[in-house]
């Protein structure tokens, strides 16, 4: 009869256990499942930054080219126009 009450009483504390580990673990779960989302989304925010800042930098060294490009085509201009009064 005692070993009946001890094995009865083990079996009510590992299922309480059971159900507070498991409800604990859920937890756990839900916490990592949210830390994750929050670091992904600010390695998504940290990409679009360097994407767009990239993209000004493109953007600024194409303009400088195109009017690099307009000078020597003024330069090359005064120089036909120069030699044309000869």
């Amino acid at each position: 009869m005692r070993i009946k009450i001890v094995l009865l009483f083990a079996a009510a504390f590992v299922s309480i256990f059971g159900t507070a580990a498991c409800g604990v673990g859920e937890q756990v779960q839900q916490q990592v499942e949210e830390e994750v989302q929050e670091e992904q989304q600010w390695v998504e925010e940290q990409v679009e930054q360097g994407r767009t800042q990239i993209e000004e930098q493109v953007q600024g060294a194409q303009k400088q080219m195109e009017e690099q490009v307009q000078d020597v085509q003024k330069q090359v201009q005064e120089k036909v126009e120069e030699g044309q009064k000869f």
